[in-house]
């Protein structure tokens, strides 16, 4: 059986990497500070300050709170306002869902600018995490063990669905009945397997990366493979991919009828086209039974398209949440589950494939009430 390492940006986040949107707007008022807001800045045209607005008599720079100056702000950009407006409470599946909900409100007037906001944002995000990236490789970082440890803990037979233990005890049965003397009964076998509390050691692994970073790496061995499914920054071979990723949705063949490429432009599944990442995820799965673990990633409707595939291919055995332990009561375990469920057409194979809780972890095991 293979095993598919489903990373997102709360890995990074673990690795202490200041990845999140909240890092990246703390970034933003920190660029603006260090100018002294003595002079107006254009923020590559999409964000403006007011200098007539700092120098007012209600204006403080020894006693700036960002969120009480918003007025000091012009937006060129409908998703620097949309960010900066929600005031840190963002991620990145958010911004994406917001851009797939204008974009379904606009018409042939305005996609073009929609594009270049969103083009322009994406440049902006990836000349920020370039920077975080650089920092981390300065550091002498290395695996952390307790993640190490999940990549490499052999799959267990409890973990399995009913699907994969049925095929698995048929597989069996063909290999007893072709072997005079050797025949027993699936049921049998069944049983006897159940009662063995079976463990699997993973044939290889793949880790999908669905970051723009590299941490990934650090868990790199001779069994496994990494797929940079969104692209690696700065790579004109294999570069990043922001956008929306949800044909199943309704809207989304609506969109597809207009036949106005512009609005295609910023879809996740039609970027995939531009190397042969996706192919690969899919030649994977169709090798061998395989189990999901799934590791600092949110698993909303943004990669929805992909994941639909992988969660209810045939050979997909069980789907393993590692959660964020919040606090020493609190996790979101069930927030990842119910975005999982949005990806499930097949409700029942949800119920059967999604690990219970009482066989899940938490990615990182909270100690003394640290939280990454």
């Amino acid at each position: 059986m293979n095993k598919i390492i489903l990373i997102g940006n709360g890995f990074d986040l673990a690795h202490g990497m200041k990845t999140s949107y909240n890092d990246f707007i703390n970034d933003f008022e920190k660029q603006i500070k260090d100018e002294y807001f003595n002079r107006t800045i254009n923020y590559s045209g999409d964000v403006i300050i007011n200098t007539d607005y700092i120098y007012s008599s209600n204006y403080n720079p020894s006693n700036y709170n960002f969120k009480d100056h918003l007025g000091a702000f012009s937006f060129n950009n409908i998703f620097f306002e949309y960010v900066i407006n929600r005031f840190k409470a963002v991620n990145y599946y958010d911004l994406e869902g917001f851009f797939y909900e204008i974009l379904k409100q606009t018409d042939v007037n305005n996609i073009v600018k929609l594009n270049k906001d969103f083009s322009s944002f994406t440049n902006h995000l990836e000349k920020y995490l370039t920077k975080i990236e650089n920092e981390f490789r300065q550091n002498d970082n290395n695996p952390i063990s307790e993640i190490l440890s999940y990549i490499n803990s052999p799959i267990l037979f409890n973990e399995l669905s009913q699907d994969a233990k049925n095929s698995m005890s048929k597989k069996h049965e063909v290999w007893y009945n072709n072997d005079i003397g050797k025949r027993r009964s699936m049921e049998r076998f069944y049983e006897e397997f159940k009662q063995s509390n079976q463990k699997f050691e993973s044939k290889s692994t793949l880790i999908l990366n669905f970051n723009y970073t590299e941490t990934a790496n650090l868990y790199h061995t001779d069994k496994s493979q990494t797929i940079n499914i969104h692209g690696k920054l700065n790579d004109t071979e294999n570069p990043i991919i922001f956008g929306y990723g949800d044909e199943l949705d309704s809207q989304y063949s609506v969109i597809e009828d207009m036949k106005d490429n512009r609005f295609l432009e910023h879809f996740k599944s039609i970027n995939y086209a531009k190397t042969d990442n996706y192919k690969k995820v899919l030649e994977y799965i169709d090798s061998d039974l395989f189990q999901i673990c799934v590791m600092g990633h949110s698993c909303g409707n943004t990669d929805r398209t992909l994941l639909n595939t992988m969660f209810e291919h045939n050979n997909c055995a069980s789907v393993k949440i590692y959660y964020h332990q919040k606090s020493f009561t609190e996790n979101n375990f069930l927030e990842i589950y119910k975005n999982i469920s949005r990806n499930f057409n097949n409700k029942a194979k949800l119920r059967d494939r999604v690990v219970n809780q009482s066989f899940c972890k938490p990615l990182i095991t909270l100690k003394n009430d640290d939280m990454y």
